[in-house]
């Protein structure tokens, strides 16, 4: 996948997707944090049984997926309920179309593993990607900042951006996104405080590893992406797993439809309240559905 660069911002930097040497962060069972949570809450929350997942649906909750498209014709998906497309114009504006369609077969890869584990969820398109996995800031905090304001209850960002300068447009991204209580997952390579905004607080910060199954999730305190998933989409039928999509992108989508699952029965829920219930439902395998 591509680096971002200069003005360019790309998706999951270094997580060699496509490729079936592809590697992925694993992590050690030294490092990562028991599904037991002590810290005190409230009843509601202390409540809350990560086994009752096994019945969740996602219904109710609306997921952005910010990506290359979606064709909802292929076979992982279905219909989805709309979306968006934003691209630079010509004279370098950002332009609002609504041709979500996916080119290039990764935001359908993602979008597939949503709609496996969360297939109640409303999913919207928000295309980014046209001909290669690359885009600028300005597309990028623009598809952001439509979410926010369409009321999404969950961001999928399979991306971010290693340049400084666009730091402080990510930290007011997040901090919009947390006011309102829309949740943004974004995917990053382990041990990254300069990714954004995988790396900023009020963000679920979440890189892939090969230790984490379908249905398991770690959380890594000492960490700046706190969070590991799955590294792989669904299989396709007749293709070796090997040879299809891996890497940090498809975590974030992972943690997308458990963040989804989370909140069902709370849409208003709100990071901290998210990210509690989130922490009690890593380092065990979960009670979810197989591919």
């Amino acid at each position: 996948m591509s680096k971002s660069k200069g003005r360019g911002v790309g998706s999951s930097p270094g997580s060699d997707e496509g490729s079936p040497a592809g590697r992925t962060d694993r992590t050690t069972s030294s490092k990562a944090t028991s599904r037991r949570f002590t810290a005190s809450r409230s009843s509601a929350e202390a409540a809350f049984d990560p086994e009752s997942l096994s019945t969740r649906t996602g219904d109710g909750v609306r997921i952005a997926l910010i990506d290359s498209g979606i064709n909802a014709g292929h076979s992982h998906v279905g219909p989805i309920a709309g979306g968006v497309a934003f691209n630079s114009g010509p004279k370098g504006e950002v332009v609002q179309t609504s041709d979500y369609r996916d080119s290039l077969g990764h935001g359908t890869a993602l979008a597939g593993i949503l709609k496996f584990k969360a297939p109640e969820a409303t999913v919207f398109a928000v295309k980014i990607f046209s001909d290669r996995l690359v885009t600028s800031i300005e597309i990028l905090e623009a598809a952001l900042r439509w979410a926010i304001d369409q009321k999404m209850h969950v961001v999928n960002l399979s991306l971010g951006t290693a340049n400084p300068e666009h730091r402080a447009r990510m930290v007011k991204i997040a901090a919009m996104a947390k006011r309102v209580g829309t949740l943004i997952a974004a995917s990053s390579p382990p041990d990254r405080t300069d990714m954004f905004p995988a790396a900023l607080g009020g963000i679920f910060g979440v890189a892939a590893s090969d230790d984490c199954s379908w249905n398991e999730y770690r959380y890594i305190a000492n960490d700046p992406i706190h969070f590991r998933a799955h590294p792989s989409p669904r299989p396709l039928p007749g293709l070796d797993q090997s040879r299809n999509y891996r890497g940090h992108s498809f975590a974030s989508a992972h943690l997308s439809a458990l963040l989804a699952l989370l909140i069902q029965d709370r849409p208003e829920l709100g990071f901290a309240g998210a990210r509690e219930r989130l922490i009690k439902s890593t380092g065990a395998p979960l009670p979810l559905k197989q591919p």
